[in-house]
């Protein structure tokens, strides 16, 4: 019997660990502070990306503050934007964009909104979920596209980088250094 119980907490306690990115923007969100709470993050900045995040601010009922996060090597912007020049890969960069957004002085940032690709979309929002949820930032859009197969097995995977990321700091780039060193030095990183 104890050993039942034991399991049945340690299963509950993983299951709400696992779910507190989902929970705590709904129970706990951060304050909204009038204008310009709402942050528009383009992934990479190709031209497709700017006019999405485009798309998102005229949506929305004020204009919002935009972030760039791209590899130093990449495009600059067409027009003058904040840059974040940090990550290599979509997880890099959302665990970078995570802990820049923890060190801005408030008031913070109440929503974020990510700027992508149509396909890489579902992907781009589930692991800012995951990495900004627990500080009690939601992520939109909220309607995610039905991601292709290929990006399918890419969001399983960085959810599961994401995960080990809040667990333990390391988005678990180490397991395959090849990569890493490929895509570093492709990013200039």
């Amino acid at each position: 019997m104890k050993a039942a119980l034991s399991v049945a907490v340690v299963f509950l306690a993983s299951g709400l660990w696992l779910a507190w990115p989902w929970i705590v923007p709904l129970v706990s969100p951060v304050p909204t502070f009038g204008t310009g709470s709402d942050l528009v993050v383009v992934l990479d900045g190709g031209p497709g990306r700017f006019a999405a995040a485009d798309r998102i601010g005229q949506s929305l009922p004020q204009p919002p503050h935009r972030l760039l996060i791209r590899c130093p090597r990449g495009t600059p912007p067409p027009q003058p934007t904040p840059e974040l020049l940090q990550g290599f890969d979509t997880a890099t960069q959302i665990t970078a964009f995570a802990h820049w957004l923890r060190h801005q002085p408030s008031p913070r940032s109440a929503r974020v909104w990510i700027a992508t690709d149509a396909d890489h979309t579902a992907r781009a929002v589930v692991l800012a979920r995951i990495a900004l949820g627990s500080q009690g930032i939601r992520v939109g859009p909220a309607d995610l596209p039905t991601p292709s197969p290929s990006e399918h097995r890419k969001l399983l995977r960085d959810a599961l980088r994401l995960t080990l990321w809040r667990a333990t700091g390391s988005t678990g780039a180490w397991l395959a250094p090849e990569v890493v060193a490929r895509k570093r030095a492709d990013c200039g990183v």
